[in-house]
């Protein structure tokens, strides 16, 4: 899809090529800061995450990246208004720009594969890579899409409805904007990769349907984990739970999960999980 990129890239010698991904990366992340959507520190993590991508898998596959990154953005702008209409702005520890650790969770396994292919191309690593991408979407999309409904979520371990915006519940629309998430990243994953089949490879759909169910798998584990383990804290003053630790300079009491796994650490072990479950299938397919 984005070939004329990828060899103007080959025309210049090294380290010349270099300079070019690290200069086009580093534009991305300053628009990104300025735009409001990564601090300073998600910004040159997202930095390093893309010269990556972009050096061993070409501009195809930061397009994918950034579908992800502009997918998020125009939904969370959107969500953020019924955030405070429904006062659950304190709730969640992952609103506002991405911190390091928050790119890191979201495009970090899918870094790696990217770097991973230079070493064994194939299309299961493009199959782990797109997963990766596919389930920060399908989390994201889930979380975003079902804050609008107009039922509150349930627990996914217990069916009983809980807090709007609190980690571990469900609902039908949320479910289905994950899905939507991973299907996205999934058919445009598709249209990036599609040169690929000059190799050999003439399942290509059946490789985008494993994209969607790695990063829809990941999705489900991140709810599941967000029920099981995160840590949740009960402030007195507002009379809630949060997944903050501080707020206003208190700590809060620990209600229930494990105090350093927070969600962040769910989204890194989530991510993994829908690209492991994704390369497992390719495996076998």
């Amino acid at each position: 899809m984005l070939a004329p990129l990828d060899a103007l890239l080959l025309t210049l010698p090294f380290p010349w090529s270099l300079v070019f991904v690290c200069l086009s990366m580093a534009l991305i992340g300053f628009l990104a800061w300025k735009a409001g959507q990564l601090t300073v520190s998600g910004a040159i993590a997202a930095w390093a995450e893309g010269v990556c991508i972009v050096w061993f898998l070409g501009f195809d596959g930061l397009a994918v990246m950034l579908l992800f990154f502009l997918s998020a953005a125009v939904i969370g702008k959107f969500s953020k208004r019924i955030h405070r209409a429904r006062g659950i702005d304190g709730i969640q520890k992952k609103s506002g720009a991405r911190d390091w650790m928050q790119v890191v969770a979201n495009g970090g396994a899918s870094t790696i594969t990217a770097m991973l292919y230079a070493v064994a191309p194939s299309p299961l690593v493009l199959v782990m890579f797109g997963a990766g991408v596919a389930e920060a979407a399908s989390d994201t999309w889930a979380g975003e899409i079902g804050i609008l409904s107009r039922k509150n979520p349930v627990s996914i371990l217990t069916m009983r409805p809980v807090a709007p915006g609190l980690s571990g519940g469900v609902s039908v629309l949320g479910t289905l904007g994950g899905l939507a998430g991973a299907a996205l990243i999934a058919v445009f994953w598709l249209g990036c990769f599609a040169a690929f089949e000059a190799r050999g490879f003439s399942s290509w759909v059946a490789y985008a349907s494993l994209v969607t169910v790695g990063g829809f798998s990941g999705c489900l584990l991140d709810s599941l984990l967000g029920a099981l383990v995160q840590a949740h804290y009960w402030d007195d003053e507002s009379k809630r739970l949060t997944e903050h630790e501080y707020v206003d300079g208190r700590r809060l009491e620990l209600s229930r999960g494990i105090r350093w796994f927070d969600n962040d650490i769910v989204n890194l072990f989530s991510n993994l999980f829908g690209v492991l479950i994704a390369g497992g299938l390719a495996l076998i397919v």
